[in-house]
């Protein structure tokens, strides 16, 4: 009797030694901010601020706007990113400190994925540091200047003009086999899961822009590069759960060998751009696109502003390997892929629920097709004002990265009170969403509104309040080329359908809270009927 007693006492003191050391190691950083009288949300052992992500009880935009409504009344605050220390920056005044006036002191993005790790994100221009992304940064610019989006817009606009006659064909021609389930016919009009449509325009936009290749993704549903990109793209439960752990421990996660993307589809990409790169070598072709300028910077041919430093002598580059050329082929895709739809998504739901502004725009753009000989060109999908303050519009509603982050690379002291000295490593996060839906800045924020982006009422936005492409030096590259390719298919699509609202659309639209992608519960369903 006495020996169990004994074994009791035994069994039952170290199951309180474990909970003890465990909650010792769950919470031994989150007094960091309380120490120094920084106003900080309450963390949970282990899980500091993350709770809601990690056990998916909030959408990623829910959660960053609790966060920053949460820490209301404050410039800025303390958050714990798990067991990591992270400051909040609600004050458009520090936002603009950081990511542009001291953007010295806070170079990087924090990088959670190392290359190691995951070769095509790790070596990708967002997650690049220093005097690396410095160089590919100025190495890839021009790829996104005026003139190349220019030579690139026939190019777009050809696959949005695919896209109409293949969705008219859909409606007229009842012979047609529709192979897609997303598309249904339904007396006159169809209806539709935009998600599918949009990221089969982005895939093909993506594949002649960047890669040269033709694919019509309508017409054939089930190709290669399109099915593969969009396992790529789809950030499920299990892919949320990987990003969480990189944000807990990425060392485990690169020891357990847990990655975003599976060695098959690395593989397939992989070896889609080299074999790209390998046939434009051997057999001389040139194109004014993103593989061809990386090309040439592999090869010390090409030359840029950023070449020389102020002295005039060149600067030293780091070489370039064909990983890095694939790394940025890569991001492009990724990006282009899945924010660009979604935009696009979420602009076509807003006008269909508001057919006041839709009809509006639509008369924007039979006028501007009317004065242009029914021709979409490049400067007068860009004259077009309107269309211009809808797309404005809808990414203050859903910006389509949520928060930014910084990391401070040089020991930095915020310009308020209280005041918080900043080491290097430690991160900063900018709640996009949060601002973007204040009614300080924004009045009746959760209502679609086009005037708040006229000509004369956009001066009177507060300066670092509308972030929807980051800010400052590592704001997105390719934020004009997205902006082109969403105006482009809405042009094609508005001057000949109208987008309606029909049983299945989500009204109001939930964000799910499932996976990384911000996207709908139940899909992105509309209906498309021709206009007459």
């Amino acid at each position: 009797m006495m020996s169990s007693l004994a074994s009791f006492w035994v069994w039952a003191l170290t199951i309180n030694l474990i909970i003890m050391l465990l909650y010792i190691i769950g919470t031994w950083t989150h007094k960091h901010f309380s120490k120094k009288n920084v106003p900080c949300l309450k963390p949970l052992p282990v899980f500091g601020n993350m709770g809601p992500l990690a056990f998916g009880t909030k959408s990623f935009p829910e959660f960053i706007a609790d966060v920053y409504n949460k820490l209301k009344g404050h410039k800025y605050g303390g958050f714990y990113e798990f067991l990591k220390p992270v400051v909040v920056l609600r004050d458009p005044e520090l936002i603009k400190m950081v990511t542009i006036k001291d953007f010295e002191h806070f170079l990087d993005h924090r990088n959670l994925i190392t290359e190691d790790s995951e070769p095509l994100f790790g070596k990708a221009l967002f997650n690049l540091q220093g005097p690396r992304w410095r160089h590919m940064r100025s190495t890839l610019s021009p790829a996104f200047t005026s003139s190349k989006m220019k030579n690139m817009f026939t190019l777009v606009s050809e696959c949005g003009d695919q896209m109409g006659d293949f969705l008219h064909r859909c409606i007229n021609d009842k012979t047609m086999k529709i192979e897609s389930c997303k598309i249904q016919r339904a007396d006159r009009r169809l209806e539709i899961e935009m998600k599918d449509l949009f990221t089969r325009y982005t895939n093909d936009v993506i594949t002649t822009t960047a890669l040269g290749i033709g694919c019509d993704s309508l017409k054939n549903p089930q190709n290669e590069f399109y099915t593969m990109g969009k396992k790529i793209t789809t950030m499920g439960t299990l892919q949320r759960l990987v990003f969480l752990g990189y944000s807990l421990s990425p060392k485990l996660m690169k020891a357990l060998k847990l990655r975003f993307i599976s060695d098959k589809l690395s593989d397939y990409f992989r070896s889609l751009i080299q074999k790209t790169m390998d046939t434009r070598e051997n057999k001389g072709i040139i194109r004014p696109d993103m593989i061809h300028l990386l090309m040439q910077a592999k090869k010390g041919t090409l030359k840029n502003e950023e070449d020389d430093d102020a002295n005039g002598t060149p600067s030293i580059k780091p070489k370039l390997e064909d990983d890095d050329i694939i790394s940025q082929a890569f991001i492009f895709f990724f990006a282009g892929f899945e924010t660009v739809s979604t935009l696009m998504c979420f602009a076509s739901h807003l006008l269909a629920v508001h057919p006041d502004i839709q009809t509006r725009l639509q008369k924007e753009i039979d006028q501007t097709l009317q004065e242009n000989d029914g021709k979409v060109t490049y400067e007068s999908v860009h004259s077009m004002k309107y269309l211009d303050m809808v797309l404005s519009e809808t990414l203050r509603l859903y910006p389509p990265a949520v928060f930014m982050d910084r990391k401070c690379v040089k020991t930095y002291t915020l310009p308020t009170e209280p005041s918080y000295t900043l080491q290097p490593g430690e991160g900063i996060w900018i709640p996009v969403h949060g601002i973007h839906h204040d009614p300080e800045y924004f009045p009746d924020p959760e209502k679609f509104d086009p005037e708040r982006f006229s000509d004369e009422n956009k001066d009177k936005i507060k300066p670092f309040t509308y972030l929807p492409f980051g800010s400052g030096p590592r704001n997105c590259i390719g934020n004009r080329f997205a902006l082109m390719e969403s105006k482009i298919v809405l042009v094609h699509m508005l001057s000949r359908f109208n987008f309606k609202v029909v049983s299945r659309t989500p009204i109001p639209i939930k964000i799910t809270r499932r996976g990384l992608n911000i996207t709908v519960d139940g899909g992105f369903w509309l209906g498309l009927e021709e206009r007459i």
